[in-house]
């Protein structure tokens, strides 16, 4: 048969080889649509249109035309396809087929140079064109497998794991294939073009492999990073969800009890990553028991975040039908013992407060003391005995104290965030400010003065990060409004 002496017959079949692993590359990555055999039938109807473009463009045009036929020819007949035939977005799916083509470029300098090295026939002499051109086709079939078989043991993984975790997003990356496949055909022209290459024998392969080399590992470290970022945009995700439950999980609705006038309280947790090991907490055990506590986890972040929803859990489980915070830390205590096997602790200061008659009896576990504003007064530091952490330990006794707030007394609760905040300079805040600034800002309600506190600690940080969790919690006792007072 006269065509099988057609070299253009030859490279129309070695471009289609090219589409064809694209297609396999695109097919093994994506989701289909549709049934296997719609699918398969859709791209036996565009490979063969595919063949028949390139053959009878190669057949009929000049040779300055090879290249642009090739890169026409793959977005006429495969870019629709495989737009219409997958699940993803179309970004994911642009993405991947400019992958594939890519590769294909790679394939196709591979497969030129091994035969041109090989068989020293001109290409572009018609009459003996073909015997370099079947070659060249057989070197870009078994190229072509080898390049399919490594991607789905080396590549497929990681690609479906970035398509996975930017859920749509990969149009922001489209730019890694289409740049590397521009930059893959200008150096191949290039080196092409001005002859700085060896002409012949094994050297020739080797300068090829070293180039294509260069790119494939170019584009594996672009992709890494893609996914890399990708992983980290996921993971930024999802600790903001992770922060806005954390966030739901500690009373937020202030006042919280608007029936109960015989008190006022106000509290805000600031973590200093997006999820926090601080936490506060308060509820009516009964109508006459009000309990308040606030803790820090060691550590930060998730796991200390995941720390602090068990010790914040376990403390108001174990407060049903308890009024004895002493007995409330110790239960507590010896269940956070309980496969510790990471060794995290919670220092905690909880007080229940006795509504009808200010008796308020407190546990401090390891924790800053509280300051106390008396009526008309200053704050002052809550004369308040240490204890130990809380999951330090197993049978820890704890000791329990209590003082009467009268009417007007306010009590301030916080974390060490407070105290330890750091300015540029690398100095504290100190226990010192914390206490002058609580008394200039004294006279004002519960929530514009936390709100002043933390303006206060803003302004001496000047712009240095936040190092840890800031947390803060204000009771005040209203006047005239005790029942029976």
């Amino acid at each position: 048969m006269a065509i099988l002496t057609d070299s253009w017959f030859w490279f129309s079949l070695a471009s289609t080889v090219s589409g064809v692993m694209v297609i396999v590359l695109t097919h093994m990555t994506l989701t289909r649509k549709h049934s296997a055999g719609v699918t398969t039938a859709s791209w036996i109807v565009a490979v063969a249109a595919y063949f028949a473009f390139m053959y009878l463009g190669m057949t009929y045009l000049s040779d300055f035309w090879f290249s642009y036929l090739t890169f026409f020819g793959w977005m006429i007949f495969l870019i629709p396809p495989a737009l219409t035939l997958y699940q993803e977005s179309i970004s994911t799916r642009l993405f991947t087929i400019a992958s594939g083509i890519f590769l294909a470029n790679v394939t196709t300098f591979m497969s030129g140079g091994i035969s041109t090295t090989l068989i020293a026939v001109n290409p572009y002499d018609y009459e003996v064109g073909y015997q370099w051109s079947i070659p060249f086709t057989i070197f870009k079939i078994i190229i072509s497998t080898i390049t399919v078989l490594l991607y789905n043991f080396l590549l497929k993984r990681m690609v479906k794991e970035v398509f996975t975790v930017m859920e749509g997003k990969m149009n922001r990356f489209m730019f890694v294939p289409f740049i590397t496949s521009i930059g893959f055909f200008f150096i191949s022209q290039t080196v092409q073009t001005y002859g700085i290459m060896p002409d012949k024998g094994f050297d020739f392969i080797l300068f090829y492999a070293i180039v294509c080399l260069v790119f494939a590992l170019m584009y594996q470290l672009v992709f890494s990073n893609v996914l890399w970022s990708s992983r980290a945009m996921k993971t930024e995700a999802e600790l903001n969800v992770a922060s806005h439950i954390q966030k739901n999980m500690l009373p937020c609705i202030f006042p919280p009890y608007p029936e109960r006038e015989e008190f006022d309280i106000y509290a805000t947790m600031m973590p200093a990553k997006e999820v926090g090991g601080d936490f506060y907490d308060f509820f009516l055990i009964d109508p006459d028991h009000l309990a308040i506590v606030i803790a820090d986890v060691s550590g930060k972040g998730v796991p200390a975040a995941l720390f602090m929803v068990i010790a914040k859990t376990l403390i108001k489980n174990n407060t049903a039908g308890m009024t004895e915070p002493k007995g409330i830390f110790e239960k507590t205590n010896d269940q956070l013992c309980e496969n510790n096997e990471e060794g995290m602790f919670v220092t905690a200061f909880m007080g229940i407060l006795e509504i009808s008659t200010g008796v308020f009896s407190f546990v401090n576990a390891g924790h800053n003391p509280p300051l106390l504003k008396r009526k008309g007064q200053q704050f002052d530091w809550l004369s308040v005995k240490p204890g130990f952490i809380l999951a330090g330990m197993e049978g820890m006794k704890y000791q329990q104290e209590s003082i009467t707030l009268s009417e007007g007394d306010e009590l301030y609760l916080y974390t060490d965030g407070v105290t330890e905040a750091m300015n540029l300079e690398e100095e504290l805040f100190t226990d010192q400010r914390l206490k002058e600034a609580l008394n200039r800002h004294r006279k004002l309600d519960l929530k514009d003065l936390l709100a002043s506190m933390k303006q206060e600690i803003d302004q001496f940080a000047n712009g240095a990060k936040q190092a840890d969790d800031i947390t803060m919690l204000a009771l005040r006792i209203n006047e005239g409004k005790r029942k029976g007072s």
